[in-house]
């Protein structure tokens, strides 16, 4: 490799780095905006719901984001059970694995996410998501409840706030563990309860 194509190599790494970079600063400026603007609105419906005698509803709590750059996430306590939505700090493509009715072109895009968890567990897996693209669409999915709006800027996130917290209180359910599910130390331990929480497709035998 001579003197000219290495130059030509590394302008290309350059470039190419660096479009990346913008991209990833503005993906993360569309995921803070996001969080925010939804943050909020859950806020505001849940402390509506409480001002109105609604029953089982707790307080939120922010949720600083172990990674920083400015994120963080929020829990929301609907009668027994903890939902947290945690803002991703790194960018990947959607996984057609999880079969989300997304554009096939966007499979290929680097995007935002904030994935959202029905547990504190560390080990809890999340069972639902906000998938921000680069043109500032999104895309929500997860147990059934596809959702999907144009854009941030035409969002109005009260009414979706108020929609998600709705799926929720309906969607989730508890059910009684099975006998041989159901260990001394579990019902001995003051963190558990008799039950386990369900989403639909998740019912237990």
């Amino acid at each position: 490799m001579d003197l000219e194509e290495r130059a030509k190599l590394l302008n290309s790494l350059n470039k190419m780095m660096t479009e990346r970079a913008d991209m990833q600063a503005r993906l993360d400026a569309s995921l803070k905006e996001f969080s925010s603007r939804l943050f909020n609105a859950l806020e505001q419906v849940l402390a509506e719901m409480a001002a109105a005698g609604i029953p089982g509803v707790g307080k939120t709590r922010r949720l600083v984001h172990p990674a920083g750059k400015g994120h963080e996430g929020l829990q929301v306590f609907i009668e027994d059970w903890s939902i947290i939505f945690v803002p991703l700090s790194g960018f990947a493509r959607p996984n057609p694995v999880d079969e989300a009715r997304i554009p096939p072109y966007q499979f290929k895009e680097l995007c935002a996410r904030i994935a959202v968890f029905l547990t504190d567990d560390p080990a809890g897996q999340a069972f639902y998501d906000f998938i921000l693209f680069q043109d500032r669409s999104w895309f929500a999915w997860g147990y059934g409840w596809p959702k999907q709006q144009s854009d941030i800027e035409s969002t109005n996130f009260e009414a979706l706030a108020l929609e998600l917290v709705e799926s929720f209180i309906k969607d989730i359910y508890v059910t009684w563990h099975v006998r041989e599910d159901t260990s001394l130390a579990q019902v001995l331990d003051v963190k558990q309860r008799a039950y386990s929480y369900g989403l639909p497709g998740e019912e237990t035998r």
